[in-house]
């Protein structure tokens, strides 16, 4: 059994999309020959927490190392959940953070990270260093571990760094500091891993003396062993829609197609139901209550991840946004790839790019822009008509296969040997 240290800010019992990669990982490469340490945080404030993820990680035997940090998140105590702000103050506490921290505001993790992965390395042979981003600081935590104790580094991104789309760069300094700091960990690197093409072709074009491989986002069998949440009778199209929205992804051009539906289609109102499992900005909620689909929509807040799997069970159709934008092309979240291995009709409502060419294949995928309000009323008409006549589609087993998590970290453990003596 070899070794990997994994630098990883976000990890259990912290929840939402940003924790699953990296604990999924970790849980299967025992399997395949590597025993990890996880490097990651005591947990601060924070929007969502998922303890059942953590006992799902500590019973694989994974060795977890907590460190204090000094970082927004530590300002309300240990293990609070916080609400989540409106979108113009996330935006604007966004650029503020972006203003004064470089590479970002997790930056001061990367004092306390250093000495306790040193004392990590100091007494234990290890074989390599994984870290996984954002926060892109983990990567300059753990290219500093590599260079100090001469051990390989593998650098995971799940977004783009200089090139994020979600990234402001209120002046030159700013983007050439984040470029010194990417150049600088991906020189340590002996090889880079990335979710996607976009974001391949973006790190490499910066970055050409090192090589990136795709190992994209997946979804884990394990979670689907849970009983179909359904939510609504038998003889309902039910919609669901797992996770949050923030920036430029929102449901009101959804909502505002389920609307139109059911005006169209006046037994719809009757017949259809769309649930959100997880957070909703206020004004969506008012939304909501303006479009008159007080008694179509269910709201059920955040839940931990295997209930959330529960209600895309249950589920007859499920959907998703990614929200137009610039850089809205490189962008393919994990969202999708559970989805996936929930083995159910997606509406995906997304622009050209990444989420699209992973769709490609699925033969189960109704595709509509994300703010185009007749194209995705088209696409609810299709469903509704498939569903009355009993012929909703469903992909096929050997696409859904090749996100299984389990098989991804065997890729995983590939890169790891590849990147060792």
């Amino acid at each position: 059994m070899r070794r990997v240290l994994v630098v990883a800010y976000y990890f259990p019992p912290m929840g939402g999309s940003g924790v699953q990669r990296v604990a999924k990982f970790v849980k299967y490469l025992p399997d395949v020959g590597w025993q990890p340490t996880v490097l990651t945080i005591e947990p601060g404030g924070y929007f969502a927490y998922d303890p059942a993820l953590l006992e799902e990680v500590e019973a694989a035997g994974v060795e977890i190392v907590r460190t204090r940090s000094w970082d927004p998140t530590q300002l309300f105590g240990r293990q609070q959940t916080v609400s989540l702000p409106s979108e113009s103050r996330r935006r604007w506490l966004t650029r503020l953070s972006q203003f004064m921290f470089v590479p970002d505001n997790k930056i001061g993790w990367f004092p306390h990270a250093v000495w306790a992965g040193s004392r990590r390395l100091k007494t234990g042979s290890y074989d390599a260093i994984l870290s996984s981003a954002p926060p892109y600081s983990g990567h300059l935590v753990a290219a500093w571990l590599s260079r100090r104790y001469r051990i390989p580094l593998v650098l995971d991104y799940r977004d783009d760094w200089v090139g994020n789309p979600r990234h402001w760069y209120p002046t030159p300094f700013h983007r050439l500091a984040q470029q010194q700091c990417e150049g600088w960990a991906m020189r340590v690197a002996e090889r880079a891993l990335t979710i996607n093409a976009p974001i391949r072709r973006s790190l490499q074009d910066r970055n050409p003396g090192t090589p990136v491989h795709i190992v994209p986002q997946g979804f884990d069998p394990a979670d689907f062993d849970v009983t179909p949440r359904t939510g609504a009778r038998a003889d309902t199209l039910r919609f669901v829609y797992s996770g949050i929205f923030y920036d430029a992804q929102t449901p009101d051009y959804f909502l505002r197609a389920l609307a139109q539906l059911v005006r169209e289609i006046p037994e719809a109102g009757e017949q259809v139901r769309a649930t959100f499992v997880g957070l909703i900005p206020d004004a969506s909620k008012a939304l909501i209550e303006e479009l008159g689909l007080g008694d179509v929509v269910q709201h059920v807040g955040y839940v931990e991840h295997r209930e959330a799997v529960a209600y895309q069970r249950g589920a007859d159709v499920l959907w998703m946004t990614v929200g137009r934008r610039p850089g809205a092309e490189s962008i393919s979240t994990s969202k999708l790839f559970e989805y996936f291995g929930a083995r159910k009709p997606i509406l995906a409502l997304v622009p050209e790019g990444a989420a699209r060419q992973a769709l490609e294949g699925h033969s189960a995928a109704y595709v509509a822009p994300p703010d185009d309000v007749g194209a995705i009323t088209r696409a609810l008409r299709q469903l509704y008509a498939s569903w009355s006549d009993g012929s909703l589609p469903v992909p096929s087993d050997e696409f859904v296969e090749q996100y299984d998590r389990r098989r991804l970290a065997r890729v995983l453990a590939e890169h790891l040997e590849a990147s060792t003596p």
